[in-house]
């Protein structure tokens, strides 16, 4: 097998099996009453999930326009800026005391809207950066099919044998999750080796820009809410859902179905930089409620 095979390989079979594998395990944990609970809470849940759908799109598409070293980049930069929150905002909120049912309605919410945006998304940025019509031939009308079939169609299979058989379910998804977790984060390291030109030209400028938008989002985010009169865990799970997000599922539409490895840096790069955001965040969280349990004894 040659090197070209082997990239291949990844973009066309190991990349897509492990983000299906990852939907279904998602499936595996997700009941009825979790559809249910993406009704209560309404107000907080609306802010969220409109919060999501404007402000890291227009924050990662100035950043693109603006500061991008190149149009690949600029691309997967509006693909990381325009993915939902990832499942494991839901246990980083748990940590730090904020509203649990709340992260996981929007993470539920947003996941869905998603298959129906983020193709435009996709397909505006790559027209406007690399001219879609001249240099990458990727139809509308299939990144519909290839994101529903990646995300929606092995989750609701999940969802389905959890219904049927929660037993096996809930054991089974362990194994498959730890699974899929090491084949994908397996492929990113085989991607980052395959561009190390491109990441040693413009390793600096990546990690700066992924800051930027990650600090700029959550400092907007939080300002804002800060306003809106909700509560304490309210604002705990909405600021976590700006950080942590489904990279995986950007990553693919750039490597599998562009076929653009360098468009998959930006959402690499963000992995470790928004886990030491939502790390600190988590901190302050939990610091600030313990200030907040200690005033009464002190007085």
């Amino acid at each position: 097998m040659t090197y070209a095979d082997l990239m291949s390989f990844l973009g066309h079979w190991v990349l897509p099996g492990s983000l299906i594998a990852i939907m279904a395990s998602m499936g595996l944990s997700l009941t009825a009453e979790d559809f249910r609970q993406v009704f209560r809470n309404k107000r907080a849940l609306i802010f969220g999930v409109c919060s999501m759908l404007i402000v890291p799109p227009l924050i990662g598409l100035t950043l693109a326009v603006t500061v991008a070293p190149t149009p690949a980049l600029a691309v997967g930069f509006v693909l990381l800026a325009t993915t939902p929150g990832g499942m494991l905002s839901n246990l980083f909120t748990d940590m730090a005391k904020g509203d649990l049912a709340l992260s996981m309605s929007m993470t539920l919410l947003l996941s869905m809207i998603y298959i129906f945006l983020v193709p435009f998304y996709a397909h505006f940025a790559l027209s406007h950066f690399m001219g879609l019509e001249a240099d990458v031939k990727v139809p509308l009308a299939s990144f519909f099919w290839d994101i529903f079939s990646i995300t929606v169609l092995p989750a609701a299979a999940g969802f389905t044998l959890r219904a049927l058989r929660p037993g096996f379910a809930l054991v089974f998804k362990k194994y498959l999750k730890n699974i899929a977790m090491i084949v994908l984060f397996s492929a990113f390291g085989m991607i980052l080796f395959d561009q190390v030109p491109v990441l040693r030209e413009n390793l600096g400028a990546l990690f700066w820009i992924t800051v930027a938008l990650n600090l700029i989002m959550v400092c907007v985010v939080m300002t804002i809410v800060r306003f809106a009169g909700f509560t304490r865990r309210e604002n705990i799970a909405i600021g976590i859902e700006h950080l942590m997000r489904q990279e995986g599922t950007a990553i693919f539409i750039a490597v599998s179905i562009v076929g653009n490895n360098e468009m998959s840096l930006p959402m690499i790069m963000n992995t470790p930089v928004a886990l030491c955001f939502v790390l600190a965040f988590v901190a302050l969280a939990r610091r600030t409620e313990r200030a907040r349990g200690a005033v009464p004894a002190a007085a």
